[in-house]
C-alpha cells in the first residue's frame, strides 16, 4: 500500500498564528513561568547544596559519623538534571552553569579528602593524632614542677547577624534534632558548629548578596540538617 508523503507543514503554527498578539503573549507567559519555576528550583538546590557542604565539613571534622554519600549522588542528579533544561534567559542559564560548576569543584575537594581520609593522609586527621598521642620527653623526677593548665579554648568567632544567645538557641535546637534521629553526638559541640557557621556565613552573604543569613533545623531522609534562609 503506497504511503502518502508526509506534509512538512503539519505540527508548525502558521504565520498567522505566529503574528497573532494574543498566542505571542500565551507563549511569553508560559516562558516567564517556566523560567520562575527554574528560577525557584536553583535557589532550592543552592540552599541545599550549602546544607550537603556543611555536612562534609562535619563528617571530616569528625562530628559525622557517615559520609553524606547518597545525599552527594542525589545532588548530582539533581544539578545534572537542571543543566540539562533548555533555558532561554542568559542570566539564568549563566546561574546554573555557576551551580554546576560549584558542585563539580565541592565533589573533587570532597572526594579527594575522603580518599585521604580511608589512606591516613588527611591533614585534619594526623593534626589530631598529634594532638592525641603527643611525644613529650620524660621529665627528671628531681626537676618535678607542677604542669601548666592546659589553655582554655579561643572562643569562636563573632558571625554578622547571629548573637552568641541566636546561635546556642541553633545549637540546642539542632542538637536534639540528632538526637531524635539516634546520631552519634559524641563528638558534637556548641564551638565546632560556631566555628563551622562562621566560615560560611560571609561565603553565603556573598554568594546571595543578602545582609545576612540565618539558618532552620529540618529533618531530611531521616537525618538533621541545617536549611541556610538569606535575609536580603
Amino acid at each position: 500500500m503506497a504511503v502518502s508523503p508526509r506534509n512538512p507543514s503539519l505540527g508548525k503554527p502558521s504565520a498567522q498564528a505566529l503574528q497573532d498578539p494574543r498566542a505571542q503573549e500565551e507563549a511569553a507567559r508560559q516562558d516567564r513561568h517556566r523560567n520562575e519555576d527554574l528560577a525557584d528550583a536553583c535557589s532550592e538546590i543552592e540552599e541545599e547544596l550549602e546544607a550537603l557542604k556543611a555536612r562534609y565539613e562535619m563528617y571530616f571534622l569528625g562530628i559525622e559519623r557517615r559520609e553524606p554519600v547518597r545525599e552527594r549522588e542525589e545532588m548530582k542528579r539533581r544539578v545534572a538534571h537542571l543543566k540539562g533544561e533548555f533555558i532561554r534567559n542568559t542570566g539564568l542559564r549563566f546561574r546554573v552553569q555557576t551551580l554546576h560548576a560549584r558542585f563539580l569543584s565541592y565533589e573533587r575537594m570532597w572526594m579527594r579528602s575522603a580518599r585521604e581520609r580511608e589512606q591516613g593522609t588527611y591533614k585534619r586527621d594526623l593534626a589530631r593524632l598529634r594532638r592525641r598521642d603527643p611525644v613529650e620527653p620524660p621529665a627528671p623526677a628531681a626537676a618535678a614542677t607542677p604542669s601548666p593548665s592546659k589553655a582554655a579554648p579561643p572562643p569562636p568567632p563573632a558571625i554578622p547577624g547571629l548573637s552568641e544567645a541566636k546561635l546556642r538557641a541553633l545549637y540546642d535546637e539542632y542538637l536534639g534534632a540528632k538526637k531524635r534521629c539516634g546520631e552519634d553526638v559524641s563528638r558534637f559541640t556548641y564551638e565546632t558548629l560556631a566555628r563551622t557557621v562562621a566560615k560560611q556565613v560571609p561565603e553565603l552573604i556573598a554568594r546571595y548578596a543578602a545582609k545576612t543569613v540565618d539558618f532552620r533545623v529540618e529533618v531530611k531522609d531521616g537525618r538533621a540538617v541545617l536549611k541556610v534562609l538569606p535575609r536580603v
